[in-house]
């Protein structure tokens, strides 16, 4: 008889309910009763999260409103019990159940038996049920204990004995909020005597793929779970379904081989081409006995040093197909601290939102996850490497991590499961033992200051060698990106900080001022977005000032520089508040982004952070919790752009004469030539129109360098807000910059005449922007005007600009998932007069 492969997912029927400590032992007849009535049952999601599924049943105010997260503390010290009914299909002579994700430890019953122990929450779990699965229903428990202890933020990393989330815990993005369930999708799997374990597919850029494969024959070693005799076929298919290659062996390694491959290329070096590839499993008989599926790309990604690098320095320098390329990253965190409960469309958006801002690289920060199977198939799509670090992360006593014999071997045992489940994916560029692991002096730690780092280091060159390892971020040899390391002559390798605005008159100068060949996690503060803040901060409390006010020091206190916006802008009302401080983090990331590209020993930058866990007032993301871009994504994307005009100045705040540097660069792989900055002009325009300098040169498209200066009279400027115009073929840039004390003149502005227009066709909208009259209009932004819980989202081809008198732009936007009815665009700036825009 044939045997029969098949894969049914577990994730309807799902109920859960709480115990405290040990009581659900006196209720065991529950674990696989049928579902009633009772009020002590809640409809639970798998994947899914304990805490969201009780917000949803009621049973807990939502803790992303106000202080209301301080109610729901309470939940992770008791142990939930999940569970379904389940129907074996037909068929198969192996079944087995697969858990990708179970936080954080757990038992599991089938029909009241316990059939396995688990813990570990990035440690799949494969339990074979065979012979236990007849016809009709079975019942499926999973008794989920208490979270594990472990350390906040501001804790002793050597205290922390377990693998688990440490941003749920406490952070300063994110408050208490610790994770529990099965996070991950379960599944029924039925096979013949044989199953694939394990598929590893090793390709390189000839075109050459390697498939090594781990056959389970089943524990009693019988005749009919022999592996003698077995073999593979593994087809390599395209996008379109067509073969590309394929190739027999035995069930040990096949070799694919593939004509004129297709590379696999991150994003802005070309297409990220994927390939399927499709192994089956034949017993020594004959018979189909099990098959995997999986993508993979043919892809020529790796790191080398510099000619001329400091000799300690490691491998940065991101090469594709032998060609030197810089990192555009971003540090991404959980895209919510309730990680088992996100949607896959809130993940499409997210990554797309990346990968349209020219990002080739995100660095999976080591206080959140290993991130599952989910966000690796979209960067697989998209083209984003990933930077995945372990779940370690440092802390603000002390950031060594243990190095208790139990503790390291866990960690490498773990590691064993980790690795193999990740390394098909073609995203994955980097491994990390974790975030800010320091010793004592604050010197980031090496493989042999640690065991621990030494122990993964051992299993990831072992399970996937053609991955780069970074012991830890920043890898050193100096921790920090401060003028005082720049003034002591420090080397500057790879170097974390600051996350704070640092001034209008020294904001500038550090970034100017760096040696770093690489920054993995710098930033900038901010105000979230209004309509975010009309959703989690209670009406009482939308009032100035928030720093100080409870609420708001819970929604971000470590991130308030309210004090420094409003001395720099003079604002006196929330939205004024959110418009300027959104305004100081854009620029200041925006510099130093640029900063970093004018350097050529630079290998990259990624800011800190991209996304949000949770809704914060203030915070250094780029995008806040609910997906809205704040001004931040605008202005750093168009620094991603493979052509580019920038300017090397002084301050924010100009104390004298200006004398500006102007940069232009452009990438020939990927531009067309008439894209390319042929012509550079410079000016200077104060914000009533008038025009106090320009300047023009004429420059090659190439790396970045410097075309000429400009150069403007401290009297000519007289005080003012002004705007700096940077323009290179289609590419331009603006500086708004002060050469008085402050930017109130922003407030104070005379009203600019601005027409808005919206086209619409479909989802897709066009927006025109015409200046009628009147001064400038700096820093004009369409905001989503639907409340933020609202279902759907919107994203822009550009946004946050200023506009000049007669000035035209035109604006592209996509909506996702908001019906017709729905969509509201509102118009704002300093000097416009706020509208709201919507489709037919």
């Amino acid at each position: 008889m044939t045997a029969v492969c098949a894969v049914s997912s577990v994730d309807q029927g799902w109920e859960l309910r709480g115990f405290l400590g040990d009581d659900w032992q006196l209720h065991r007849a529950q674990l696989h009763a049928r579902r009633d009535d009772g009020a002590e049952w809640v409809p639970a999601r798998v994947p899914g999260s304990v805490l969201a599924d009780l917000v949803r049943a009621g049973r807990v105010p939502d803790p992303y409103v106000g202080r209301q997260s301080l109610l729901s503390e309470w939940v992770p010290q008791r142990t939930w019990v999940h569970r379904t009914r389940l129907v074996a299909p037909a068929g198969g002579e192996r079944s087995f159940l697969e858990f990708d994700g179970i936080d954080h430890a757990a038992s599991v019953y089938l029909d009241g038996e316990r059939i396995a122990r688990h813990e570990g929450m990035f440690v799949p779990l494969v339990v074979e049920v065979s012979g236990r699965l007849g016809r009709g229903e079975h019942s499926l428990s999973v008794v989920v204990d208490p979270a594990p202890v472990s350390e906040p933020q501001v804790g002793y990393t050597a205290a922390v004995t377990v693998h688990k989330s440490r941003m749920g815990y406490g952070w300063d993005f994110c408050p208490r909020l610790v994770h529990q369930g099965l996070w991950g999708p379960v599944r029924l799997r039925t096979t013949g005597p044989l199953r694939l374990a394990d598929v590893w597919a090793r390709t390189g850029p000839s075109g050459r793929v390697t498939v090594s494969v781990t056959v389970d024959g089943g524990a009693d070693g019988g005749a009919d779970g022999d592996v003698a005799g077995a073999t593979l076929a593994c087809t390599l298919l395209d996008a379109d379904g067509t073969v590309a290659a394929s190739a027999r062996g035995p069930a040990t390694e096949v070799v694919v081989e593939v004509r004129d491959p297709k590379p696999w290329c991150p994003n802005g070096s070309g297409s990220p081409h994927l390939y399927t590839l499709h192994t089956t499993l034949r017993d020594a008989l004959g018979r189909v006995s099990d098959e995997h599926r999986v993508r993979v790309g043919i892809r020529d990604v790796r790191f080398t040093r510099d000619a001329g690098a400091p000799a300690g320095s490691l491998p940065y320098r991101l090469t594709v197909g032998g060609r030197p390329r810089v990192v555009q990253g971003w540090n991404w965190v959980p895209a919510d601290a309730l990680y088992g409960a996100v949607g896959a469309d809130r993940l499409r958006h997210l990554l797309t939102l990346a990968r349209d801002a020219g990002v080739n690289m995100l660095r999976v920060w080591g206080g959140g996850l290993v991130e599952s199977t989910a966000f690796y198939d979209l960067c697989d799509e998209l083209g984003i490497l990933v930077w995945q670090e372990f779940a370690q992360s440092s802390s603000g006593m002390r950031s060594v991590p243990s190095s208790a014999p139990a503790f390291v071997a866990r960690m490498a045992a773990e590691a064993e499961r980790i690795v193999p489940a990740r390394r098909n994916h073609p995203s994955l560029a980097i491994w990390c033992g974790g975030n800010e692991l320091q010793r004592a002096d604050g010197v980031p730690l090496t493989d042999g200051d640690s065991p621990v780092l030494a122990a993964l280091h051992e299993v990831v060159a072992r399970l996937d060698p053609g991955r780069q390892w970074l012991p830890t971020s920043p890898s050193g040899p100096v921790f920090g990106n401060t003028l005082d390391d720049v003034a002591a002559g420090a080397e500057q390798h790879d170097v974390h900080g600051p996350w704070e605005h640092q001034g209008l008159d020294d904001h500038y100068r550090l970034y100017d001022s760096g040696r770093a060949l690489l920054q993995s996690e710098f930033g900038v503060e901010g105000m979230t977005n209004l309509r975010a803040i009309a959703s989690v901060v209670p009406v009482a409390d939308q009032v100035l000032p928030t720093k100080g006010n409870p609420v708001w020091d819970h929604l971000g206190r470590w991130w308030n520089n309210e004090p420094l916006v409003r001395a720099a802008f003079g604002v006196d009302d929330l939205e004024g508040l959110s418009r300027a401080s959104q305004f100081l983090q854009a620029d200041g990331l925006r510099y130093a982004v640029e900063a970093s590209r004018r350097r050529p020993a630079s290998c990259g930058v990624l800011p800190w952070q991209f996304n949000e866990s949770f809704p914060n007032g203030w915070c250094t993301a780029a995008v806040d919790y609910f997906g809205e871009p704040k001004a931040a994504y605008h202005y750093v994307r168009r620094a991603y752009r493979p052509g580019h005009v920038c300017a090397e100045l002084p301050a924010p705040r100009i104390r004298g004469d200006l004398v500006a540097v102007v940069w232009a660069w452009a990438e020939p792989a990927t531009e067309p030539a008439t894209e390319s900055p042929a012509g550079v002009t410079a000016r200077v325009v104060l914000l009533d129109g008038r025009e106090l300098a320009r300047e023009r040169w004429t420059c090659a498209p190439g790396a970045p360098r410097a075309v000429g200066e400009i150069r403007c009279a401290a009297g000519d400027l007289a005080g003012r807000v002004f705007v700096l115009d940077l323009a290179a073929g289609p590419w331009t840039n603006r500086y708004l910059l002060t050469a008085g004390a402050d930017f109130a003149e922003l407030t104070t502005l005379t009203p600019a005449r601005v027409a808005a227009e919206a086209r619409t066709d479909g989802p897709e909208w066009t927006v025109y922007l015409r200046h009628e009259a009147g001064p400038v209009a700096p820093y004009v932004r369409l905001l989503d005007d639907r409340p933020a819980a609202d279902p759907g989202r919107l994203r822009w081809s550009d946004n946050a600009i200023d506009l000049l008198p007669g000035e035209t732009r035109t604006l592209r936007a996509t909506w996702d998932g908001v019906p017709p009815g729905r969509r509201r665009v509102r118009l704002d700036g300093w000097n416009v007069e706020p509208r709201v825009l919507t489709g037919p």
